[in-house]
């Protein structure tokens, strides 16, 4: 989901095409293309960013929509071509309050905004309704949903998602249950000719995405902790969490997200 440039905490640019690659899984199955959408991330800018005691090389900025770890820049002269990362889908339970969030890992998105390629699981609570699902997205197009017969997610699954741009028109997503040992995968086409990868970022996120055009009120997940998270590039470097930029979500001047990156290889996501 595409960070956005942000106007104002209450105001946010959108933009994107309505256009999804059906799955390759049963040929007589129609994807559900979801009114949900993600956005490039939108930064909300800080006098100073704040430094993160994981890190002296990691420092703690804000967002709109978008928190969790960034590496928002390849070694010079490389491309990130994969990145892949494995979570726990949260367990909620309705409280009165109505709202939603997705997490995933992608390719793009941040300083390279004119395309993502990403893929995860989202959780929404609607009433006495809980809901979660796995889905895919190459943006600007909308999610593609996942049909449940192909890969079904519920509380407490562990996810693991990789994603791999094997070139910049073309990639492939890659969701592996690891608690019911379902897999799904399919390879994507870039959208339009305006949306080609530029393997500039690698992220690992929770975000509040946009249905029916504007953010949904974020659900309380808890904490969602990515694990075994790393990017790999062009030159066949493995990359790590150590230089990652921490984003939180602020909105209306509140801070609604925590993070932590508790190792080279581990972040953690709260809802605060």
């Amino acid at each position: 989901m595409k960070l956005s440039t942000i106007l104002s905490t209450s105001s946010i640019i959108l933009s994107g095409v309505t256009w999804a690659l059906p799955p390759r899984g049963n040929p007589n199955r129609v994807p559900r293309r979801s009114l949900r959408h993600s956005n490039p991330l939108s930064r909300i800018e800080e006098p100073q960013p704040e430094t993160s005691s994981a890190s002296s090389n990691t420092t703690i900025q804000f967002s709109g929509n978008w928190s969790g770890a960034v590496l928002a820049a390849p070694p010079a002269g490389e491309i990130f071509t994969s990145a892949v990362g494995t979570f726990t889908v949260p367990s909620m339970s309705p409280d009165g309050n109505d709202g939603a969030a997705a997490a995933w890992v992608g390719i793009d998105g941040d300083t390279f905004a004119t395309a993502i390629l990403q893929a995860g699981v989202f959780f929404s609570i609607s009433g006495d309704t809980v809901e979660y699902g796995a889905w895919y997205e190459w943006w600007p197009a909308f999610a593609t949903d996942i049909d449940t017969e192909d890969f079904s997610v519920s509380a407490g699954d562990v996810i693991t998602v990789n994603i791999e741009a094997t070139t910049n028109s073309e990639g492939t997503v890659t969701l592996i249950n690891e608690s019911s040992g379902m897999i799904f995968a399919i390879t994507l086409t870039s959208p339009t000719k305006l949306s080609f990868l530029g393997g500039q970022n690698a992220e690992w996120i929770i975000e509040d995405y946009t249905q029916n055009g504007g953010l949904v009120p974020l659900a309380d997940w808890g904490t969602v902790t990515f694990v075994n998270a790393s990017a790999s590039t062009s030159a066949n470097n493995k990359l790590g969490l150590e230089d990652a930029t921490i984003f939180d979500i602020e909105q209306f001047d509140d801070i609604m997200t925590s993070v932590t990156i508790s190792s080279d290889s581990s972040v953690s996501i709260s809802y605060t």
